[in-house]
Protein backbone atom coordinates (compact mmCIF):
# COMPACT_ATOMS: atom_id res chain seq x y z
CA UNK A 1 0.00 0.00 0.00
CA UNK A 2 2.69 2.46 1.20
CA UNK A 3 4.59 1.97 -2.46
CA UNK A 4 1.08 2.54 -4.19
CA UNK A 5 0.31 5.62 -2.09
CA UNK A 6 4.06 6.99 -2.50
CA UNK A 7 3.60 7.17 -6.32
CA UNK A 8 0.30 8.44 -6.14
CA UNK A 9 1.71 11.17 -4.27
CA UNK A 10 4.62 11.88 -6.12
CA UNK A 11 2.18 11.73 -9.36
CA UNK A 12 -0.06 14.59 -7.64
CA UNK A 13 2.85 16.88 -6.33
CA UNK A 14 4.24 16.79 -9.97
CA UNK A 15 0.99 17.73 -11.71
CA UNK A 16 0.37 20.72 -8.79
CA UNK A 17 3.88 22.20 -9.77
CA UNK A 18 3.07 21.52 -13.58
CA UNK A 19 -0.61 23.76 -13.33
CA UNK A 20 1.91 26.39 -11.37
CA UNK A 21 4.12 26.92 -14.10
CA UNK A 22 0.97 27.63 -16.93
CA UNK A 23 0.66 31.47 -16.00
CA UNK A 24 4.28 31.30 -17.27
CA UNK A 25 4.12 28.73 -20.27
CA UNK A 26 1.14 29.19 -22.06
CA UNK A 27 -1.55 31.34 -22.81
CA UNK A 28 -4.42 30.03 -20.81
CA UNK A 29 -7.72 31.48 -22.06
CA UNK A 30 -10.60 31.80 -20.01
CA UNK A 31 -12.90 29.18 -22.34
CA UNK A 32 -10.17 26.52 -21.98
CA UNK A 33 -10.16 26.81 -18.13
CA UNK A 34 -14.10 26.53 -18.03
CA UNK A 35 -13.50 23.36 -20.39
CA UNK A 36 -10.70 21.63 -18.12
CA UNK A 37 -12.70 22.86 -14.62
CA UNK A 38 -16.02 20.84 -16.65
CA UNK A 39 -13.70 17.78 -17.38
CA UNK A 40 -11.79 17.31 -13.68
CA UNK A 41 -15.06 18.23 -12.13
CA UNK A 42 -16.87 14.96 -13.47
CA UNK A 43 -13.85 13.06 -12.55
CA UNK A 44 -14.78 14.32 -9.22
CA UNK A 45 -18.40 13.53 -9.21
CA UNK A 46 -17.30 10.35 -11.09
CA UNK A 47 -14.81 9.44 -8.53
CA UNK A 48 -17.47 10.23 -5.52
CA UNK A 49 -20.39 8.36 -6.64
CA UNK A 50 -19.28 5.41 -8.60
CA UNK A 51 -16.34 4.48 -6.28
CA UNK A 52 -15.97 6.62 -2.87
CA UNK A 53 -19.77 6.15 -1.38
CA UNK A 54 -20.13 2.86 -2.56
CA UNK A 55 -16.95 1.64 -0.80
CA UNK A 56 -17.45 3.16 2.04
CA UNK A 57 -20.57 1.73 2.67
CA UNK A 58 -19.04 -1.59 1.84
CA UNK A 59 -16.40 -0.93 4.46
CA UNK A 60 -18.31 0.12 6.93
CA UNK A 61 -22.37 -0.04 6.75
CA UNK A 62 -24.42 2.02 4.96
CA UNK A 63 -25.08 4.89 7.44
CA UNK A 64 -21.62 5.76 7.16
CA UNK A 65 -22.44 7.58 4.18
CA UNK A 66 -23.68 10.23 6.62
CA UNK A 67 -20.56 11.45 6.79
CA UNK A 68 -20.80 12.25 3.02
CA UNK A 69 -23.09 15.26 4.33
CA UNK A 70 -20.47 15.95 7.31
CA UNK A 71 -17.61 16.21 4.27
CA UNK A 72 -19.49 18.37 2.25
CA UNK A 73 -21.16 20.47 4.66
CA UNK A 74 -18.15 20.97 6.90
CA UNK A 75 -16.28 22.22 3.41
CA UNK A 76 -19.00 24.31 2.49
CA UNK A 77 -18.98 26.25 5.61
CA UNK A 78 -15.04 26.60 5.47
CA UNK A 79 -15.34 28.45 2.14
CA UNK A 80 -18.47 30.45 3.00
CA UNK A 81 -16.96 31.78 5.98
CA UNK A 82 -12.71 31.93 5.13
CA UNK A 83 -12.08 31.44 1.55
CA UNK A 84 -14.07 30.20 -1.64
CA UNK A 85 -12.99 27.49 -3.87
CA UNK A 86 -12.43 29.70 -6.90
CA UNK A 87 -9.85 29.57 -10.10
CA UNK A 88 -8.06 32.19 -11.79
CA UNK A 89 -6.80 31.99 -15.26
CA UNK A 90 -4.66 35.04 -16.55
CA UNK A 91 -6.20 38.17 -17.85
CA UNK A 92 -7.31 37.27 -21.38
CA UNK A 93 -8.41 40.51 -23.38
CA UNK A 94 -8.98 38.21 -26.21
CA UNK A 95 -10.95 35.66 -24.78
CA UNK A 96 -12.94 37.11 -21.97
CA UNK A 97 -16.85 35.91 -20.21
CA UNK A 98 -18.83 38.07 -22.66
CA UNK A 99 -22.13 39.27 -20.36
CA UNK A 100 -25.12 36.95 -20.02
CA UNK A 101 -28.22 38.61 -21.18
CA UNK A 102 -29.56 37.79 -17.34
CA UNK A 103 -26.97 38.75 -15.26
CA UNK A 104 -28.54 40.77 -12.45
CA UNK A 105 -27.40 42.43 -9.00
CA UNK A 106 -26.41 40.57 -5.87
CA UNK A 107 -25.87 42.84 -3.29
CA UNK A 108 -22.08 42.80 -4.14
CA UNK A 109 -22.44 43.42 -7.53
CA UNK A 110 -22.82 42.05 -11.14
CA UNK A 111 -22.30 44.21 -13.68
CA UNK A 112 -22.13 43.57 -17.23
CA UNK A 113 -21.57 39.67 -16.48
CA UNK A 114 -18.89 40.88 -14.55
CA UNK A 115 -18.85 39.42 -10.59
CA UNK A 116 -17.51 41.28 -7.83
CA UNK A 117 -16.66 40.27 -4.93
CA UNK A 118 -14.83 41.73 -1.23
CA UNK A 119 -11.89 39.10 -0.29
CA UNK A 120 -12.71 36.88 2.62
CA UNK A 121 -11.94 39.06 6.07
CA UNK A 122 -12.11 42.57 4.55
CA UNK A 123 -9.10 42.14 2.04
CA UNK A 124 -9.67 43.95 -0.51
CA UNK A 125 -12.62 44.45 -3.35
CA UNK A 126 -12.93 44.71 -7.04
CA UNK A 127 -13.59 42.15 -9.42
CA UNK A 128 -13.31 38.79 -8.39
CA UNK A 129 -9.97 38.21 -10.94
CA UNK A 130 -7.82 40.96 -8.80
CA UNK A 131 -9.58 40.98 -5.91
CA UNK A 132 -9.13 37.79 -4.17
CA UNK A 133 -6.33 38.20 -1.13
CA UNK A 134 -4.42 35.54 -2.60
CA UNK A 135 -3.46 33.94 1.01
CA UNK A 136 -6.62 33.58 1.92
CA UNK A 137 -7.05 31.02 -1.24
CA UNK A 138 -3.73 29.80 -0.39
CA UNK A 139 -4.74 29.22 2.72
CA UNK A 140 -8.55 27.88 1.62
CA UNK A 141 -6.66 25.64 -0.89
CA UNK A 142 -4.50 24.18 1.25
CA UNK A 143 -7.49 22.67 3.86
CA UNK A 144 -9.04 21.26 0.59
CA UNK A 145 -5.63 19.73 -0.60
CA UNK A 146 -5.24 18.35 3.18
CA UNK A 147 -8.16 16.56 2.98
CA UNK A 148 -7.46 15.45 -0.36
CA UNK A 149 -4.68 13.60 0.79
CA UNK A 150 -6.86 11.93 3.88
CA UNK A 151 -8.98 10.53 0.58
CA UNK A 152 -6.20 8.96 -0.98
CA UNK A 153 -4.95 7.42 1.91
CA UNK A 154 -7.94 6.40 3.25
CA UNK A 155 -8.92 4.75 -0.51
CA UNK A 156 -5.61 2.92 -0.50
CA UNK A 157 -6.48 1.33 3.12
CA UNK A 158 -9.59 0.42 1.68
CA UNK A 159 -8.45 -1.52 -1.09
CA UNK A 160 -5.51 -3.20 1.32
CA UNK A 161 -8.52 -4.30 3.44
CA UNK A 162 -10.06 -5.93 0.63
CA UNK A 163 -6.91 -7.62 -0.50
CA UNK A 164 -7.14 -5.87 -3.61
CA UNK A 165 -3.63 -3.87 -4.84
CA UNK A 166 -5.24 -2.20 -7.55
CA UNK A 167 -8.54 -1.28 -6.11
CA UNK A 168 -10.53 1.32 -7.70
CA UNK A 169 -11.70 3.72 -4.85
CA UNK A 170 -7.49 4.48 -4.93
CA UNK A 171 -7.30 4.89 -8.87
CA UNK A 172 -10.37 7.11 -9.03
CA UNK A 173 -9.35 9.26 -6.67
CA UNK A 174 -5.86 9.64 -7.83
CA UNK A 175 -7.21 10.19 -10.74
CA UNK A 176 -9.62 13.02 -10.03
CA UNK A 177 -7.11 14.97 -7.85
CA UNK A 178 -4.41 14.67 -10.17
CA UNK A 179 -6.71 16.20 -12.61
CA UNK A 180 -7.63 18.95 -10.69
CA UNK A 181 -4.81 20.27 -9.28
CA UNK A 182 -3.30 21.77 -11.93
CA UNK A 183 -6.39 24.35 -11.56
CA UNK A 184 -5.80 25.00 -7.86
CA UNK A 185 -1.64 25.48 -8.58
CA UNK A 186 -2.52 28.09 -11.38
CA UNK A 187 -4.99 29.50 -9.31
CA UNK A 188 -2.61 29.94 -6.49
CA UNK A 189 0.14 30.85 -8.30
CA UNK A 190 -1.62 33.59 -10.61
CA UNK A 191 -3.61 35.49 -7.11
CA UNK A 192 0.46 35.16 -6.03
CA UNK A 193 1.66 37.02 -9.28
CA UNK A 194 -1.36 39.81 -9.32
CA UNK A 195 -1.07 40.35 -5.49
CA UNK A 196 2.81 41.38 -6.17
CA UNK A 197 4.78 37.89 -5.15
CA UNK A 198 8.31 37.48 -7.30
CA UNK A 199 8.10 34.92 -9.62
CA UNK A 200 10.47 32.38 -7.20
CA UNK A 201 7.95 33.63 -3.90
CA UNK A 202 5.08 32.47 -5.63
CA UNK A 203 6.40 29.39 -7.16
CA UNK A 204 7.58 28.34 -3.60
CA UNK A 205 4.35 28.78 -2.23
CA UNK A 206 3.17 26.37 -4.91
CA UNK A 207 5.66 23.88 -3.78
CA UNK A 208 4.45 23.89 -0.19
CA UNK A 209 0.77 23.84 -1.34
CA UNK A 210 1.27 21.00 -3.62
CA UNK A 211 3.10 19.28 -0.52
CA UNK A 212 -0.17 19.62 0.98
CA UNK A 213 -1.72 15.74 -0.38
CA UNK A 214 1.07 13.95 0.97
CA UNK A 215 0.83 15.58 4.29
CA UNK A 216 -2.92 15.20 4.67
CA UNK A 217 -1.52 11.19 3.52
CA UNK A 218 1.07 11.05 5.93
CA UNK A 219 -1.58 12.82 9.05
CA UNK A 220 -4.04 9.58 7.72
CA UNK A 221 -1.55 6.99 7.94
CA UNK A 222 -0.14 8.08 11.15
CA UNK A 223 -3.81 7.97 12.66
CA UNK A 224 -4.52 4.36 11.10
CA UNK A 225 -1.78 2.92 13.20
CA UNK A 226 -3.58 3.61 16.44
CA UNK A 227 -6.33 1.35 15.39
CA UNK A 228 -6.38 -2.27 15.22
CA UNK A 229 -7.50 -3.79 11.74
CA UNK A 230 -11.31 -3.76 12.30
CA UNK A 231 -11.51 -0.41 13.59
CA UNK A 232 -8.87 0.82 10.66
CA UNK A 233 -12.08 -0.13 8.27
CA UNK A 234 -14.64 1.81 9.79
CA UNK A 235 -12.30 4.38 10.14
CA UNK A 236 -11.10 4.09 6.42
CA UNK A 237 -15.11 3.84 5.48
CA UNK A 238 -16.05 7.28 7.37
CA UNK A 239 -12.47 8.83 6.22
CA UNK A 240 -13.71 7.94 2.84
CA UNK A 241 -17.19 8.92 3.36
CA UNK A 242 -16.52 12.20 4.46
CA UNK A 243 -13.58 12.88 1.80
CA UNK A 244 -16.60 11.79 -0.82
CA UNK A 245 -18.79 14.84 0.48
CA UNK A 246 -15.69 17.22 0.18
CA UNK A 247 -15.21 15.93 -3.88
CA UNK A 248 -19.04 16.82 -4.45
CA UNK A 249 -18.70 20.29 -3.01
CA UNK A 250 -15.65 21.20 -4.88
CA UNK A 251 -17.07 19.67 -8.14
CA UNK A 252 -20.62 21.59 -7.42
CA UNK A 253 -18.81 24.63 -6.69
CA UNK A 254 -16.82 24.68 -9.97
CA UNK A 255 -20.20 23.36 -12.04
CA UNK A 256 -22.95 25.25 -10.61
CA UNK A 257 -21.72 29.07 -11.44
CA UNK A 258 -21.51 27.52 -15.33
CA UNK A 259 -25.49 27.06 -15.33
CA UNK A 260 -25.76 31.15 -15.19
CA UNK A 261 -22.98 32.56 -16.73
CA UNK A 262 -21.30 30.00 -19.65
CA UNK A 263 -24.53 29.46 -21.70
CA UNK A 264 -22.49 30.69 -24.69
CA UNK A 265 -20.56 27.74 -24.14
CA UNK A 266 -22.85 24.79 -22.79
CA UNK A 267 -22.30 22.23 -25.42
CA UNK A 268 -18.72 22.62 -24.88
CA UNK A 269 -18.58 22.34 -20.91
CA UNK A 270 -21.44 19.22 -21.15
CA UNK A 271 -19.73 17.45 -23.31
CA UNK A 272 -16.56 18.27 -21.13
CA UNK A 273 -18.28 16.62 -17.60
CA UNK A 274 -19.55 13.79 -18.93
CA UNK A 275 -16.07 13.08 -20.41
CA UNK A 276 -14.62 13.28 -16.46
CA UNK A 277 -17.48 11.44 -15.27
CA UNK A 278 -17.18 8.76 -18.08
CA UNK A 279 -13.32 8.71 -17.03
CA UNK A 280 -14.62 7.32 -13.52
CA UNK A 281 -17.24 4.71 -15.41
CA UNK A 282 -14.07 3.50 -17.34
CA UNK A 283 -12.11 2.81 -13.92
CA UNK A 284 -15.36 1.25 -12.46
Amino acid sequence: MLLKLSFFCAAIVASSLAGGLAPLATALTHTRLQIYLSFSAGAMLGAAFLHMIPEAARLGSPGATNWTAAGLLTLFLVERYFAFHHHESPADPVDPCPPEPHSHAHGRGHAAGIVTEAAPGGAGGGTKGGSLSWGFAAIGLAIHSLVGGVALASACASDRSAGSLGGQAAWSVFLATVLHKPADSLTIVTLGLRGGLSKRSAHLMNLGFSLMVPIGAAVFLLGANRFAAASLSAVSSRALAFSAGTFLCVALSDLLPELQFHSHDRLKLTIALLAGFGVMAIVD
